[in-house]
């Protein structure tokens, strides 16, 4: 089995990129659940449930925004390499 290295590299980049933005996001959301809605909560399934909701919506809607741009970078990094050589030929 042969590696991509490409794909290894994009696949790298975008967890590393993940990493920067989801720690001090996850501080962040915290922090607004902690000041919003979790003081109205009674129970402690209700604060885990309903915080993990909180967390899992908004980091969908970062991990999609994020792969959105992370792919369509190495796509036109690749299509700039792929017209250079088909330029040299």
């Amino acid at each position: 089995m042969s590696i991509d290295k490409e794909s290894l590299k994009e696949s790298i980049s975008d967890t590393a990129l993940a990493l920067v933005i989801n720690f001090p996001l996850n501080m962040f959301l915290l922090w607004v659940a902690n000041r919003t809605f979790l003081p109205k909560l009674e129970t402690e399934a209700e604060i885990i449930f309903w915080t993990s909701v909180f967390l899992t919506f908004w980091f969908t809607l970062v991990a999609i925004t994020r792969k959105y741009f992370v792919r369509n970078y190495f796509k036109n990094k690749q299509s700039i390499k792929l017209r250079r050589q088909s330029a040299v030929h």
